[in-house]
């Protein structure tokens, strides 16, 4: 579910027309609570100026119908078990013959046909809950949404591709491929010969790089990497001793990083800030949560949802990129809303568009 929604968010805001087939009953995440006006808050998020169409691609008409809208279409992107869509007749190969220049983009498991997962059998597999040394599932999604992301990165090089051959292509994104860009920098260093996944550099085995408790319980992140970071750090502190163990990862490094500790549980993480704040220094609190987060920094993460007239405009998840789109601030569709709609768009006459809307499987 999470993937695909978080390609269609990101293709939106860069100015996408983002089509959204749904099966009759509609997809899952309109039905996961909490709700928003009716739908799943995060249907509610991430759809929003999308436009959606209801198909049983599993009848001869559905598929037909499916087949028909791509031959006028950019790109196609689906996220079902390898196959599925050979079944039904409406395979990538047979879209591409109708349309060269279309650009398939496929959100299986992993690299294997019968391979079914979620975030949490991916993140649990390649040893990211492991180096995290928790026995519970992340409060994000982290390999559904970098997936998503990465797929956006891939369906826009093949349009760029397509500027010069005229072709389009099929683009394979797995999930499982979402946590390697996080597993790149330790691995690394691990093949490297580092002492190991949890215990490398940015995983706060330095002195520079770590949480950190001050007197009020509340906890500092400090982030001083570079070497003017941390000697303006430790000097602040009255440690300029340390200024040359930043990034040791031995007994030195350990050493430094317990003074450190103990200095800062001499005052409150306020006053820490407020003495570090002209330094303009990499080191800022840690917040339980975003909402804590906006509170105290008065960050911004959300904004207004622009609803049809008549009804309160409701706050949503900020987008993440600039935006291109000019509806991207739409609300999210009703299901099946704009069916009749796009089909004429795409040339169907007033009674093809009724055989479409009225087959199901029977």
């Amino acid at each position: 579910m999470l993937p695909g929604a978080v390609l269609a968010r990101t293709l939106l805001d860069l100015g996408a027309t983002v089509i959204k087939v749904e099966a009759p009953g509609g997809d899952p995440l309109r039905a996961a609570l909490p709700h928003v006006l009716g739908m799943g808050a995060g249907f509610f998020s991430f759809f929003r100026g999308a436009r959606s169409i209801t198909l049983d691609l599993a009848t001869s008409v559905g598929a037909a119908t499916l087949s028909r809208l791509a031959r006028q279409a950019d790109v196609v992107v689906e996220s079902f078990r390898p196959g599925t869509l050979d079944r039904w007749g409406i395979g990538f190969e047979l879209l591409r013959a109708n349309n060269e220049a279309l650009v398939c983009c496929s959100l299986p498991a992993g690299h294997h046909a019968n391979e079914i997962a979620h975030d949490l059998n991916v993140v649990a597999r390649c040893g990211v809950l492991g180096m995290l040394e928790r026995t519970t599932p992340l409060p994000f999604q982290l390999a559904d949404v970098s997936c998503g992301l990465l797929a956006a990165t891939s369906i826009l090089a093949a349009l760029l591709e397509r500027t010069k051959t005229g072709r389009g292509r099929v683009v394979v994104q797995p999930l499982s491929s979402g946590p390697l860009p996080f597993l790149a920098f330790p691995l690394a260093e691990t093949i490297a010969g580092g002492a190991g996944m949890t215990t490398h550099t940015i995983a706060g085995a330095c002195a520079a790089y770590r949480l950190y408790t001050c007197q009020d319980r509340l906890e500092l992140a400090v982030g001083c990497l570079e070497p003017k970071f941390w000697h303006a750090f430790v000097t602040a502190l009255e440690m300029p001793d340390l200024s040359d163990v930043g990034l040791d990862l031995g007994p030195a490094g350990l050493r430094a990083a317990e003074r450190v500790q103990a200095k800062l549980l001499t005052a409150a993480r306020a006053d820490w800030l407020e003495r570090l704040a002209p330094l303009h220094l990499p080191v800022g609190p840690s917040h339980a949560t975003w909402l804590a987060a906006m509170r105290d920094d008065g960050q911004t993460l959300v904004c207004d949802a622009t609803l049809p007239e008549g009804r309160q405009n409701h706050p949503t998840i900020l987008s993440w990129l600039p935006s291109f789109g000019a509806e991207s601030d739409c609300p999210a569709p009703e299901l099946g809303a704009h069916t009749h709609a796009v089909l004429r768009e795409f040339g169907f006459a007033q009674d093809e568009i009724e055989t479409v809307t009225t087959s199901r499987r029977s």
